[in-house]
């Protein structure tokens, strides 16, 4: 006759041991990649946001004082007493319009464009709530972004001038929630 044999107490506590310490090992490995998979989703939403910032930026004029209508003639190079006798110095760069919509120059985005969630960690002023091209706000479509402009006159060799000069550095600098910020630089030239 054969004995039926099941299990003991004592190798039932150590199954149950050994299955604790596979379930430990599992999700210690598995929590962090959980955390990090949204690292890149991020990061290609910040990228298609700070291009969409950038070409709405420089499809704008180079100076307030730029002929803005057909730009024939570039600031710095109009008649005495002309509105194009002298482009913007560099201590007045920034927005002389008051609607976003009436935006006319690549200074004028200066500042920081927020959402309700990143308007505490703004670090430059004045402050915009993030919107599109048409001033509509996009906050429900970047909830924890913000972007930072900044507007700087640069020389021909790339690094910043206090004077007037016939080039213009525009940084964005995105922070998309707790990921790595993106930045990005771009040159608009007075033609």
């Amino acid at each position: 006759m054969n004995k039926i044999r099941g299990m003991t107490l004592i190798e039932m506590i150590i199954a149950i041991v050994l299955m604790g310490i596979a379930m430990v090992a599992f999700t210690s490995f598995l929590v962090p990649q959980l955390r990090d998979s949204a690292t890149s989703h991020y990061q290609t939403r910040a990228a298609a946001l700070s291009q969409s910032f950038m070409s709405q930026i420089l499809a704008r004029g180079f100076d307030e004082n730029s002929d803005l209508a057909g730009g024939e003639t570039r600031c710095g190079e109009g008649v005495v007493g002309s509105e194009q006798e002298t482009c913007t110095v560099s201590g007045s760069l920034g927005a002389e319009e008051g609607s976003i919509a009436s935006f006319d120059d690549v200074d004028d985005y200066i500042g920081c464009w927020y959402t309700q969630s990143t308007q505490t960690s703004c670090n430059s002023t004045p402050q915009y709530e993030l919107s599109n091209v048409l001033g509509t706000s996009i906050e429900s479509d970047y909830t924890n972004f913000r972007v930072e402009v900044d507007v700087v006159y640069v020389n021909e060799s790339g690094s910043v001038s206090n004077d007037i000069e016939d080039y213009k550095r525009v940084t964005l600098t995105i922070h998309a929630g707790r990921t790595q910020s993106l930045k990005l630089s771009a040159i608009k030239g007075n033609y």
